[in-house]
């Protein structure tokens, strides 16, 4: 098992033009050179406002050839960040994982849609876009078990404490300038304390160009203590690179063992006490 997984975490500015997104993200893939993983933001692959997001939104299979021939060209794994998948049913906002074959090997449904002042017309609704997806993934690459999750999951402790113990979490983001500087490094820090691990977060920088929204920037890589390691600041594209190290983990669950002490039984429970009295 390798003690250390080099992780790269992309940080662009993303425009409503598909096919410039994704010669700037070819180009960003190129820095990662040696990686083990690089990590691309949420709507890495168009922003714009709910029209363009839906007319951007491809079928898996094509998608499967589009960003696996791109994996594969760059001969590493890759995480797309938050893309949209047509479906039967909808739109997913789905982070999609490719091996440096170009194989699909991971893919998570964006759970938690978010919300920001969704009644005015400067505000965000993506329920207005996308269906939520179900369940919690867990992705296991060369040892490492890495939990998958996009935005605004971040501020949802209970899918991270689903999916523990894990040694990394991935949180691609596109977070507003106003969220993230009241809550993006706080959140961050919060899920590496409680799960003594990694987490990672591939950010959007600069602004939609057809909203007018300003992004947070702010890639950034949290160790198991909830120190931050790396921060790519708020503007600037590029890539932050930090070398993740299983012995780290190690020494903060055996200096404090939080996770041997989480009592399951006693959240069922007591979510089961707390519904019988609200039927009282």
């Amino acid at each position: 098992m390798p003690a250390t997984l080099d992780l790269a975490l992309i940080q662009m500015h993303a425009l409503p033009d598909r096919a410039f997104n994704l010669r700037t993200i070819d180009r960003l893939l190129e820095e990662c050179n040696g990686c083990d993983l690089a990590v691309l933001p949420e709507t890495a692959i168009c922003l714009g406002n709910a029209e363009t997001l839906r007319t951007s939104a491809r079928s898996l299979d094509m998608l499967n050839r589009e960003l696996g021939n791109m994996a594969a060209q760059h001969g590493m794994h890759v995480l797309f960040g938050g893309v949209p998948v047509r479906q039967d049913h909808g739109i997913c906002n789905a982070a999609l994982a490719y091996d440096p074959r170009g194989r699909l090997v991971a893919r998570y449904d964006k759970i938690h849609l978010f919300q920001l002042d969704p009644d005015h017309v400067s505000g965000v609704d993506e329920t207005a876009i996308y269906v939520p997806g179900r369940e919690p993934v867990v992705w296991e690459l060369n040892g490492w078990r890495i939990c998958l999750s996009i935005c605004y999951d971040i501020r949802f402790p209970e899918l991270f404490r689903a999916c523990a113990p894990v040694d990394l979490i991935l949180c691609p983001m596109a977070f507003t300038a106003r969220t993230g500087a009241a809550h993006g490094r706080l959140l961050l820090r919060a899920r590496a304390v409680e799960n003594q691990c990694y987490v990672g977060s591939a950010s959007l920088c600069g602004r939609n160009e057809e909203t007018g929204m300003e992004l947070f920037g702010h890639s950034m890589a949290v160790d198991p203590w909830g120190e931050v390691v790396m921060d790519r600041g708020p503007q600037k594209e590029g890539v932050v690179r930090v070398k993740c190290a299983k012995q780290r983990i190690r020494a903060v669950r055996t200096t404090l063992p939080a996770l041997r002490h989480m009592r399951r039984e006693w959240s069922k429970e007591m979510d089961c006490s707390l519904r019988e009295a609200h039927v009282r």
